[in-house]
């Protein structure tokens, strides 16, 4: 937690929600928004009124900004088991083909909450077949869960996700330079 205006808000991983994570991203990855517009509605976000920086010294904004910006640079462990309504879900470092198509196609859309959707589809619950886990009905509704989350939980699933799919690409591309062109 940092102090900004005498308010105290969260800027650290284990102290935000998934949710609260997904919209601050997707604050920051709107291209209509300048750079001082993304900190304002992230800090309007949080529960500090835009209007409270109008009258606020621009330097003085800009050290806010790179002290919320500042994380801790730490080791965050791997979750492998969570409880959601009394339902024990486990995931892996691993994934499967379904499981990459699935999270490819909701990182490729990156609409509202795709965080808490990719790690939906990988965390399951031994008792349901293949079938009842990838229903869009039970993703969702999971991922309206794990959102309640810290995002903590995320991370070590997001790197990890990313390192499969950069891999997959560079393994793509390298597969193309090799076939024979039809020229």
């Amino acid at each position: 937690m940092i102090s900004i205006l005498n308010r105290e808000i969260p800027n650290q991983l284990d102290e935000i929600t998934i949710e609260q994570f997904e919209t601050i991203t997707d604050i920051n990855n709107d291209p209509n928004l300048d750079p001082i517009d993304k900190h304002l509605k992230v800090f309007a976000y949080l529960g500090i009124p835009e209007s409270e920086f109008w009258d606020y010294d621009v330097a003085d904004f800009v050290n806010v900004v790179k002290e919320f910006n500042s994380l801790e640079q730490k080791e965050y462990a791997t979750v492998e088991e969570l409880e959601l309504e009394n339902y024990i879900y486990r995931a892996q470092m691993r994934l499967t083909v379904r499981d990459t198509k699935m999270i490819e196609k909701i990182a490729l859309h990156k609409q509202k909450g795709y965080v808490s959707e990719m790690l939906a589809v990988m965390f399951k619950r031994e008792d349901l077949t293949p079938a009842e886990h990838y229903t869009d009905a039970h993703i969702k509704h999971k991922a309206k869960l794990i959102r309640k989350l810290m995002a903590n939980v995320a991370i070590p699933y997001l790197m990890f996700i990313a390192e499969k799919i950069s891999q997959q690409v560079k393994n793509d591309t390298s597969t193309q330079a090799m076939e024979p062109s039809n020229a």
